[in-house]
């Protein structure tokens, strides 16, 4: 079995506070293990609350599933089915990752100061310099920027690869536009992951305000935070994941799902917000899919979409969205108990029932 990274023990430290903040010494982390995952060759068994990782030098490889691996705080690696990738170095301040076959993803919701993300295939080195959402697939030798920026580098020539274009990563760094709503299973699992995920973040915010954690100045503003001054990854034990909480404030992920802070998060919990049900529980954002005109703290917006988050359009909005996640459930994050699956697969919930946890059934449609 793989031996486990010394972020377990930080798992442990943080169920008796969940949503505490735990900052990963390296990158490599490996989050979610889905089918037949392996690390130079040894198969990886997950555990509640452990993880393994890829250290320097080693190689992860998926045959028939997938696998999610933390980076630095903020930035996943998703990589695809038949598809593998080499820690190249796990350091935060200077990650690198090559690919060496099928497709892998990488979300950058947040690039920290002094921290740095760099993809590599074969001669071409690919800095990730803003937040934004990349694919590299190695059998076809090529780039992908779906949202953000990355500076390419190779033997011959230099490049800027920005929103919507297409490189292929040869000598000459070939460039094309592409349609970025042009998707595959792939691309829409790395969405309901970062869904799952963001959700989580929610309810860890609010546990960490509610904690204590949010008020680090006066006044308002950039003054509110937690922490070190600056976002980390922070354990939430109901859903079984680790998610990205921002030092202030909040922001949205390239598939625009929001992630806040211990402070920003009190505003969701206002009265007449969809998470306001007296005991700090609710339904969920992508749920709340708005159908008439809002009052109140205001709405929050998914690619596009307004989700009502207070105000009159509450009601009849509730649990309507199509593909959403429908909800916590009357046993979820802050119920009698863990489950998170509410209305079951059938109406979008996150497991198959109101008994079921995050991972039995339905987690990864």
């Amino acid at each position: 079995m793989l031996g486990r990274a010394p972020l377990a023990v930080a798992v442990l430290a943080a169920t008796s506070a969940w949503g505490q903040s735990v900052i990963s010494a390296h990158s490599g982390v490996i989050h979610l293990a889905e089918g037949q995952v392996t690390v130079d060759g040894k198969e990886v068994r997950q555990k509640f609350g452990e993880f393994g990782d890829v250290k320097t030098g080693q190689v992860l490889a998926t045959q028939d599933g997938r696998a999610e691996v933390l980076l630095t705080p903020g930035v996943f690696l998703r990589v695809n089915e038949n598809s593998s990738f080499r820690m190249v170095q796990n350091k935060l301040d200077d990650t690198k990752i090559e690919a060496v076959s099928g497709s892998a993803m990488v979300q950058v919701s947040e690039l920290l100061e002094d921290n740095a993300i760099t993809l590599m295939f074969h001669d071409a080195s690919i800095a990730l310099q803003k937040k934004g959402l990349y694919r590299i697939d190695a059998d076809l030798g090529r780039l992908r920027v779906y949202e953000g920026e990355a500076a390419i580098t190779s033997t011959a020539k230099n490049f800027t690869a920005k929103k919507g274009r297409e490189v292929e990563l040869d000598q000459e760094l070939t460039a094309k536009s592409f349609d970025t709503k042009d998707t595959d299973a792939f691309y829409r699992w790395n969405e309901r992951r970062d869904e799952y995920i963001s959700e989580a973040n929610v309810y860890a915010a609010k546990s960490a305000r509610d904690s204590g954690f949010g008020y680090n100045g006066s006044g308002s503003g950039s003054g509110y935070g937690y922490g070190s001054g600056m976002g980390s990854w922070a354990w939430n034990p109901w859903f079984g994941m680790f998610t990205y909480m921002p030092y202030s404030g909040m922001y949205y992920s390239p598939f625009g799902f929001g992630y806040y802070s211990p402070y920003a998060v009190g505003y969701l919990y206002m009265p007449g917000s969809p998470y306001y049900l007296g005991s700090g529980g609710g339904g969920s954002r992508s749920s709340l899919v708005s159908t008439g005109s809002s009052t109140g703290i205001g709405s929050i917006s998914r690619n596009g979409s307004t989700l009502t988050a207070g105000g009159s359009g509450l009601g009849a909005g509730r649990g309507t969205g199509t593909g959403t996640t429908g909800g916590i459930g009357v046993g979820g994050a802050h119920g009698s108990g863990p489950s998170i699956g509410g209305g079951g697969a059938s109406s979008g919930g996150h497991s198959g029932g109101g008994g079921g946890g995050h991972s039995s059934g339905g987690a990864h449609r």
